[in-house]
This record gives C-alpha cells, structure tokens and sequence, in this order.
C-alpha cells in the first residue's frame, strides 16, 4: 500500500509558489527599512533644502563622468551646488514636509542645484552649456513654482518693479497721491508737536505765579 503524505503546497496561493514573487517582497522590505547611514544622508538633503534660496530640481540625460564633474565645477564659481541622490533618500528626507509634492520629480535621473543666492541668470547660462540637464521646476526662498515661473521670477527687478508700481500708483491717483498717504502721519506730528508746545508753555506759567 502507497503511503499517503499531504501536499506542502495545499492551500497556497500562486504568489507564494513563485520564488521570484517571494525575493521580490523580501527584498522590497528590506528596501523599505532605511539604515543609518541613509537617515543621515537624509537629513543633510533636508538641510540643503532649508537653508537654500534657489533650488532647481533637474532631469539629467545620459553624461559622463567628465561632463558632470565641470558642471559641478562650474557651478561651484557661481556659488551653486549639483547634488544627486537616490529616490529613496529623497522620499525618506522630503516625505511630511513642505517639499513633499516635488517628490514624484525624482522617478528618474536626476539631479537638484541648491544655492545659497537668487542667481537664475549664471544658473541658466551655465544650463545651456549642459543641454543634457534639463530643468523640471524650481524652488525660490521657499516657494515651489514652475519651470517658466522659475525662470521669471529670478529674473526680476524688485527694485524696477517697486519704482514701476509707484508710477502706477501716482499716475492712478494723481499728483497728490503721495500727499493723500502721508497726510494724516503728518496731522498726527504736527498736533503732538503743539501739545508738546502748549504743555510746556503752561508749565512755564505755573512757575511764574507768585506764592
């Protein structure tokens, strides 16, 4: 008689038949687990982030080794930083913080130009020697815009700007706009300066009485 010994596959599903289906969740949960290391790497993106003015999120094409190396360089003269890091390291560092909705910019190669000033202008000069990194959006002072709003707004004058609106604003109000604005600031200084005036003039007075 044929002894009768029960299959250790009974009740299994396919997926845990397949061996590679079983190495690839091991090895996703092992992915998911950052080490220190990592968390250290982390926090230095973090930081990079918090404490840049000009941040320019990039698409990096196909470079060597060579090409990468003198865009840092050239970068580095204009007081600008490439740094480069796996999307692992970027989730792990951006996820819950104000960065959070850049991360799905980073699925493919890339690479993020931090700096320390509002330098748009080198930043793209530099770019278009590197037709190979392409910029996708940008962070200024804080602020997550787009590709062309990156571009526009660190092309800015504020100072043009500010001149332009004070025209406006005169040419809207006429010529005694600034009259009408500093009015009342006037009429204050001038009635604490006539209580000032009188305060003392009355003091004076009660001097002046005999005993």
């Amino acid at each position: 008689m044929m002894p009768f010994y029960l299959s250790p596959n009974k009740d299994k599903k396919l997926e845990e038949l397949c061996h590679k289906a079983i190495n690839a969740t091991k090895k996703k949960e092992r992915g998911e687990i950052a080490n220190p290391y990592q968390r250290i790497i982390a926090r230095e993106v973090r930081n990079w982030f918090d404490n840049s003015k000009l941040i320019a999120i990039c698409h990096q094409n196909s470079m060597t080794m060579e090409e990468v190396f003198e865009l840092r360089v050239s970068l580095k003269k204009a007081n600008m930083f490439y740094k480069q890091y796996s999307r692992k390291i970027m989730k792990l560092a951006l996820n819950n913080s104000p960065y959070t909705a850049t991360l799905p910019l980073y699925n493919a190669s890339h690479g993020v130009v931090f700096g320390s000033d509002i330098n748009v202008t080198d930043f793209q000069k530099i770019l278009k020697k590197f037709p190979q990194v392409i910029l996708l959006a940008g962070i200024l002072e804080g602020q997550l815009l787009s590709k062309n709003d990156f571009l526009r707004y660190g092309k800015m004058d504020l100072t043009t700007s500010r001149m332009h609106l004070i025209q406006l604003l005169q040419n809207a109000g006429g010529n005694n706009l600034n009259q009408q604005l500093t009015y009342h600031q006037s009429t204050l200084v001038a009635r604490l300066k006539q209580i000032g005036t009188n305060e003392t003039t009355s003091g004076e007075n009660e001097e002046s009485v005999p005993v």
